[in-house]
């Protein structure tokens, strides 16, 4: 069909697309190497959940690694974890030093004093602070086959590292960020002063982020690994994935019941949806376990989300028009391909601009950004032209009772269905960002997860096809289950007797589903008269 070569053009473009995005996701393992001549690294965020008094080791965070070089070393770089409330002012200092235009050696160590002015007042220091309270810094790269040298309780490093951090928050939930930086306390003389490194290091890191001790991962190994505001992402994905395992048969069933361009369509959305929500539930099942889960599967299921949230638009935008229910043809196919093609290329924008472009930094997310916005907004723009030509189909001359019921039912839900994600993102700036994205993945994934199984209930066979225009293939169904056939009609006569009304050029009532509902007739009175039922027939000759 045109219909389906359209679309399969379509693919090949997020084909290219997809190519572009196998670059690395977000993991609490983080294994690299590198070099000071960069002066900063920006390592991790990662929320720690509220600590439980009555069982601490259990419900702390732990930051834990290695980190060494082979390279000759007199003056130590530094590795810098601190909370919110700090790092604003340690990261808006040190992103400077990583500007395009390079500072010189003076207004590095410029910038390191400014870095850590803040953090001095509070930090411990063995040498320069014994008064701190919060243990925020280590000299870095620590002795191959020896703890750090700030590790002075040896008995509180997880056996087999050379670092740990404890992180306790006592009253909520709070984001933590971990950087190393190209910076020393110049300890002569006790000055205690911060100096830019000059010298280039190349070390070798190995670095953990953890939630509870993990000595303690058995406990709860689904949400070990994870950040906080990542807490229950695994059981969310295992439950849609469940829902859709049990739905995808009842697809197949409906399909290889009508054999329809329309049911075969949505079986193909489906089954698309389903192996997205699939390879996101691998790849959080893997990181469940080790910390970095299976990158490009990650990246191939959002890909895979985004093409099946695009294809469904366009299911949308196709029955609005009438596609198989009133109509074979697309009438305006160029507009409803243009509208189509827009919004599939903001979702592209927006897919790369998620991988690219967002700062982890940040507590924004994909959808506080223009693509984000754009899509909001052309979203509102297609539910307007969505309600005009729903209106048109209601007023169609083919526009049945049956027919009726349908798109009234289809329109009323569906047109929620384009608005509730503009109204999610306004009320998504209000969310605290260790919420907002497991309530965002949760209701958009609700919200389709019901559009199929709404679709699902008005194609179910014994109610479709009572409004379903006949496919290239008759509808292999068999009417006496529907209760549109008395046990002693013929389903092959009642055609063959349509066929004969035709060819003699004059209409007679028969019992069909236009007269017929349960098996008895609704009116001997035809609510056509013989002028109109001829145009209808004539009308579905011309299509044929």
């Amino acid at each position: 069909m045109g219909v389906f070569s359209d679309i399969f053009r379509w693919k090949t473009c997020y084909s290219v697309c997809f190519l572009l995005c196998f670059i690395c996701v977000h993991s609490e393992r983080h294994r690299a190497s590198w070099t000071s001549k960069d002066f900063f690294l920006f390592v991790s965020k990662f929320g720690v959940q509220k600590t439980d008094l009555k069982n601490e080791d259990a419900t702390q965070g732990f930051f834990y690694g290695n980190i060494t070089t082979n390279s000759n070393f007199s003056n130590a770089l530094t590795l810098v974890v601190v909370d919110s409330e700090y790092f604003s002012h340690f990261y808006g200092n040190g992103s400077i030093a990583n500007a395009k235009v390079k500072p010189n050696k003076q207004q590095r160590t410029n910038i390191c004093k400014a870095m850590f002015k803040s953090i001095d007042e509070v930090a411990y220091d063995k040498d320069c602070n014994l008064n701190g309270r919060k243990d925020y810094i280590r000299r870095v790269p620590c002795p191959k086959g020896g703890l750090c040298e700030d590790e002075d309780t040896p008995s509180n490093v997880i056996p087999n590292y050379q670092f740990t951090f404890k992180i306790m928050d006592k009253q909520i939930p709070r984001f933590w960020y971990m950087s190393i930086v190209a910076c020393y306390r110049n300890t002569t003389n006790k000055n205690c002063s911060w100096v830019s490194s000059e010298e280039n290091i190349t070390i070798d890191y190995d670095i953990w982020l953890v939630n509870g001790d993990p000595v303690y991962k058995k406990w709860n190994p689904v949400e070990h690994q994870f950040s906080f505001e990542e807490h229950d992402i695994f059981e969310t994905f295992m439950a849609f994935l469940g829902v859709y395992i049990l739905i995808v048969p009842f697809y197949f069933y409906v399909y290889s019941k009508q054999r329809h361009s329309l049911t075969k369509f949505l079986l193909v959305i489906t089954c698309t949806e389903a192996f997205g929500i699939f390879c996101n539930f691998i790849h959080v099942a893997v990181f469940a376990s080790n910390g970095v889960g299976v990158k490009w599967i990650a990246v191939l299921g959002n890909a895979i989300d985004t093409l099946a949230q695009c294809l469904f638009m366009l299911s949308l935008l196709l029955l609005a028009k009438g596609w198989m229910i009133t109509q074979h043809r697309i009438r305006g196919k160029k507009v409803v391909f243009s509208l189509w093609g827009v919004y599939t290329l903001l979702n592209c924008i927006l897919f790369l601009w998620n991988l690219f472009e967002v700062d982890v930094i940040s507590n924004k997310d994909e959808w506080q950004t223009w693509p984000g916005y754009l899509i909001c907004g052309f979203r509102i723009v297609i539910m307007i032209w969505f309600i005009v030509e729903l209106r048109n189909t209601f007023q169609s001359s083919r526009c049945a009772e049956d027919r009726l019921q349908f798109l009234q039912q289809f329109g009323a839900y569906f047109l929620v269905w384009f608005i509730y994600l503009p109204v999610l993102v306004i009320l998504n700036t209000q969310f605290s960002a260790l919420w907002k994205k497991k309530i965002m993945l949760c209701i958009t994934n609700g919200a389709d997860l019901l559009s199929y199984l709404i679709l699902l209930h008005l194609l179910w066979p014994s109610r479709s096809i009572l409004y379903l225009l006949k496919g290239e293939e008759p509808i292999p169904y068999d009417l006496l289950i529907t209760g549109i056939l008395d046990e002693d009609q013929d389903e092959v006569n009642i055609f063959k007797r349509k066929n004969k009304l035709r060819q003699n050029g004059h209409v007679k009532a028969e019992p069909n589903h236009n007269t017929m509902m349960n098996g008895f007739q609704k009116s001997t009175k035809s609510r056509y008269t013989d002028g109109k039922r001829l145009a209808l027939l004539s009308e579905e000759e011309e299509e044929l």
